[in-house]
């Protein structure tokens, strides 16, 4: 009779620790949701800048447009003066996004040599270095002649601001 009062005993532990957590859980939850602090920031991924919604673009036009998009007036004609011509070449090389499903379709081979697939990722190498080449040396041309303010929204990657205030 003993033995039976001490599981009870263990298992009503178990239950308080349980009960413990799920109360936890549930006031961090309501916390962030309260105070709009990034809680659970680690586990909940932001969603991409509504630039790169467009898979269908290489990427190096994709980060061109979002740029463009934070210029002001000025800072906009400038940036079109540089990059009409080099969007142009960008958009009539091979897109790596085609580059990528070739890699994929040789990736799915069986019988697949270390050639073949050294030379695809070679292909791909290739292609997103010359795009990224190419973009950063205009966005320096580019931003030589933009004004104080311009040059800070010129920032490629930046960490995320802090999160917005309740008003």
């Amino acid at each position: 009779m003993t033995f039976a009062f001490r599981r009870v005993s263990a298992m009503r532990k178990v239950m308080y620790v349980s009960l413990a957590v799920n109360l936890f859980l549930i006031g961090a939850l309501a916390g962030t949701l309260v105070t709009s602090l990034p809680i659970f920031h680690g586990f909940m991924p932001l969603p991409p800048p509504p630039e790169f919604d467009n898979p269908t673009e290489p990427p190096s036009l994709r980060l061109l447009r979002a740029i463009r998009n934070r210029l002001s007036a000025e800072g906009k004609i400038i940036f079109d003066s540089e990059f009409d011509p080099v969007i142009s070449q960008i958009r009539e090389r091979q897109n790596p996004r085609l580059l990528e499903a070739a890699l994929q379709d040789v990736l799915a081979k069986p019988n697949v040599t270390d050639a073949e697939i050294r030379k695809a990722y070679a292909g791909l190498k290739k292609a997103v270095g010359n795009d990224l080449s190419v973009v950063l040396d205009h966005m320096a041309n580019v931003t030589v002649r933009l004004s104080q303010e311009d040059r800070k929204k010129m920032t490629l990657i930046r960490p995320p601001g802090p999160p917005p205030q309740a008003q």
